[in-house]
């Protein structure tokens, strides 16, 4: 049994963040009392597992009147119940200016040093309300880390968004909103493609 219980408390570390104000009385003692492995199992268990607060509080009460059979009784019982889900954290917010879209932009650091700049923007999955920010350099993407670099690359962005997106249309032949090559004289002067000016309302 001890070594069950060994076991199952490996398991549950780190599942149990703990019930804040809640305080066990000492369990029983002497010889038929339950060990120190049955009694933090149990009090993890309780703590850990979905119930309505009277029979958590009921538990918990109890708990010192227990001997080692009752204890093992009771752990049976309360390793059928399901976990209490872990609260499930907010996406991070980045200070990214609203305007800026996901795509592809140019932007002029100081004057005559032009650089090409992919904004990515997840909409599910486990980066999803992430900006990913980084610079075009021939076919490699360089992602930026620096939080100051990107501030810094959403500002000169931000002056001006439309003209970014289209400055990069025009320098690199391809529409910066969908990345499809430009193959029409006004769609190369605009720098961006006729379906994706309809899009954008330009």
């Amino acid at each position: 049994m001890n070594d069950i219980l060994i076991q199952k408390l490996k398991e549950v570390q780190g599942e149990v963040k703990g019930v804040p104000g809640v305080q066990f009385p000492n369990p029983l003692t002497g010889p038929d009392a339950p060990t120190t492995k049955q009694v933090d199992f149990y009090r993890s268990l309780v703590l850990g597992k979905q119930m309505s607060d009277e029979q958590r509080d009921y538990l918990v009460k109890v708990a010192s009147t227990y001997n080692r059979r009752a204890m093992t009784t009771l752990i049976s019982w309360l390793v059928t119940l399901p976990w209490t889900p872990r609260p499930v954290a907010a996406p991070k917010v980045q200070s990214v200016p609203t305007l800026i879209k996901e795509g592809r932009y140019a932007v002029e650091r100081v004057p005559g040093d032009l650089r090409f700049y992919e904004i990515r923007q997840p909409k599910d999955g486990k980066w999803a309300g992430y900006t990913f920010v980084s610079q075009l350099s021939g076919e490699n993407r360089i992602p930026m880390r620096d939080k100051q670099e990107r501030d810094t690359v959403f500002a000169l962005i931000a002056k001006d968004v439309l003209g970014s997106l289209r400055l990069y249309g025009q320098k690199i032949g391809r529409c910066g909103h969908c990345r499809k090559q430009l193959t029409d004289a006004v769609s190369r002067d605009f720098g961006i493609g006729p379906v994706c000016r309809k899009a954008l309302g330009v």
